[in-house]
């Protein structure tokens, strides 16, 4: 303690007598170093600081010791931190060991063996319990109880690449719902490209509120942008075999796309997407249901801050499918439960409108999966979270939906869902 109290000082002084330093021949960080992107997410979090004047300039080239006072300060909050922002923390002292040691702050045997194999593991479990009234399938189980559990692999290749690899398990508790799994459902690596950030590989992507878009691409994704604006460009195949397809068929659709946020204010945002899907083996379900063999879609949404407690989200999509191509939703949200945060608690209600050819995986999927969702769906949605221990997450959510259209199969569904996260 005495040591990490003594690299606040030295941080300070850092910061208070910063034209002394530089006439020192201190090695720069380079501008795209994996370091500046993991300080700025630890200064989100309110883990660090950066500078005196309680900002950390991303924007600006600072030298390793620069960056070695604010991991010190990191390391002085590391008590507060949760399982992944600690972990973030070790990975930095491991890269800032020799600047923290001349710091007098020392590197404990799990950040020098981070030194030494560059490699980080974290993970994660949740128990799910699903329950539907309602199911398609009068043979369908309406209850499912599994437990998932994910390592998160990260490794470093060189200062400006990183690699991640996400090792996922499903077990199915009560037996229904399918076989057990173990798949490596996301595997990419990352670095700078052209003034951009390029992943490559097989990637979640999940677009403006999740209305239109919750799925994993294997492909490539180009990330542009600073503060004020973001942007996506990205192209490849989506991942689930049944994307889109209500007969049933295995068909991988082709995809490409391009995405933006624009940052308001400190409180609001606005974003839009376009996304084109491609039916790349000739099966007649798309041509069948829209039309053609490509589908074009598009969004806009926002959100805000209402006062100190409570948001509000938005989104609005559109397909060109001939029919039944709309979809939009409205949130509204009070405070919310943080897993490093002891009783921290929030809670939800949004009420949705998905027709059948709007939205291709939108994130609202579960919600009426055992559902004939060749009728689309709407209704509402209410939920509540908590952080019971640290490292912890606990949530319950309730769904209440009818069709969009009338048919056979298009009676009301209920879903209940609660869940249990672990972080570790």
């Amino acid at each position: 303690m005495k040591k990490r109290l003594l690299a606040l000082a030295l941080a300070f002084a850092f910061s208070v007598a910063g034209t002394a330093f530089a006439a020192n021949p201190f090695v720069d960080v380079p501008a795209k170093h994996w370091s500046y992107d993991a300080v700025s997410k630890l200064a989100a979090d309110g883990i660090v600081d950066g500078y005196g004047d309680g900002t950390f300039k991303g924007d600006k080239t600072i030298t390793r010791y620069e960056m070695a006072t604010i991991v010190a300060k990191a390391l002085a909050k590391e008590d507060k931190a949760n399982a992944e922002q600690k972990a973030l923390i070790e990975k930095l002292a491991a890269e800032y060991s020799a600047e923290l040691d001349n710091l007098g702050v020392r590197v404990g045997a799990l950040e020098k063996k981070a030194a030494a194999d560059s490699v980080n593991i974290t993970g994660e479990a949740r128990l799910r319990y699903n329950n539907w009234d309602e199911v398609a399938d009068p043979a369908a189980d309406r209850n499912s109880l599994k437990l998932r559990t994910r390592l998160h692999v990260n490794g470093k290749i060189n200062d400006e690449w990183s690699y991640y690899g996400r090792l996922q398990a499903e077990n199915r508790l009560n037996g229904n719902g399918g076989e057990d799994s173990v798949t490596m459902d996301n595997v990419y690596v990352q670095g700078p490209i052209g003034g951009a950030t390029l992943t490559a590989g097989k990637f979640d992507y999940f677009k403006g509120y999740g209305l239109m878009i919750d799925s994993t691409l294997n492909g490539a994704n180009l990330a542009f942008g600073g503060d004020k604006v973001k942007a996506n460009v990205f192209y490849g195949k989506d991942n689930n075999d049944d994307i889109w397809s209500s007969y049933g068929t295995v068909n991988r659709l082709q995809v490409m796309g391009a995405d933006v946020t624009y940052a308001l204010s400190d409180k609001s945002n606005i974003n839009a997407g376009y996304y084109q899907f491609k039916d790349n083996k000739g099966s007649d379900y798309v041509e069948t249901d829209f039309g053609d063999d490509s589908v074009k879609v598009w969004e806009a949404g926002f959100d805000t801050k209402l006062g100190k407690n409570f948001g509000l989200q938005a989104s609005y999509g559109q397909s060109d499918a001939n029919d039944d191509d709309t979809a939009w939703f409205t949130q509204v949200s009070y405070k919310g439960a943080s897993a490093k945060n002891v009783g921290s608690f929030g809670a939800w209600v949004n009420y949705r409108h998905l027709e059948q050819y709007a939205a291709p995986k939108t994130t609202f999927d579960g919600a009426y999966a055992f559902n004939d969702q060749a009728n689309g769906a709407k209704g509402f949605e209410v939920g509540f979270g908590y952080a019971p221990i640290e490292n912890a997450l606990w949530k319950v959510q309730y769904v209440n939906l009818k069709p969009t259209t009338d048919g056979a199969g298009s009676e009301k569904s209920k879903f209940f869902q609660t869940q249990v996260e672990f972080f570790f």
